[in-house]
């Protein structure tokens, strides 16, 4: 699976599987914050791909691309209400119930308007197939970084306090 179509696609399917497994664990419990983790981390590697590698590949879809990086923001957005109700609050499962369904609802609109790409964009197999290798390396090197979970964590924990 190294066209960058499917590769975006399996990506969507990771999020959504992990955005499933959050929703079904208990609130509160180690094995949510770990699934949340792990989601937290695939959805930055996300994030990445799709702005750094694939998005510039298809400058020419610029309105949609621009679209597409207003629901990146709004995801953010969310994640930071979900990240600042307290576990306690009557709200905390809606919130996070919330993040989910704008996650899952950006990569139902992403497959449907991006996943290829309109005209103009017309790109060859070949170039599919290295932006998506491009994509899988990007996507190794990140869940392989000390870094780069850090970086999510301090990420996350400045969405929480702000």
């Amino acid at each position: 699976m190294s066209n960058a179509y499917d590769v975006l696609r399996g990506h969507h399917d990771v999020l959504r599987g992990l955005g499933s497994r959050f929703k079904a664990a208990p609130v509160g419990s180690a094995g949510r914050q770990e699934i949340l983790d792990e989601l937290l981390h695939e959805f930055t590697i996300h994030m990445r791909i799709e702005d750094d590698i694939y998005y510039p590949a298809l400058a020419e879809a610029s309105r949609l691309i621009a679209i597409a990086h207003a629901e990146h923001r709004q995801i953010y957005d969310q994640l930071a209400v979900a990240l600042r109700t307290p576990a306690g609050s009557p709200h905390h499962v809606d919130e996070w119930n919330c993040f989910i369904t704008v996650l899952e609802a950006h990569a139902d609109e992403e497959e449907r308007d991006l996943v290829p790409p309109p005209a103009p964009v017309d790109l060859t197999d070949a170039e599919l197939e290295n932006l998506g290798q491009r994509m899988l390396a990007e996507m190794a090197r990140q869940r392989n970084s000390k870094w780069e979970r850090l970086h999510v964590k301090a990420r996350t924990a400045l969405l929480k306090a702000f």
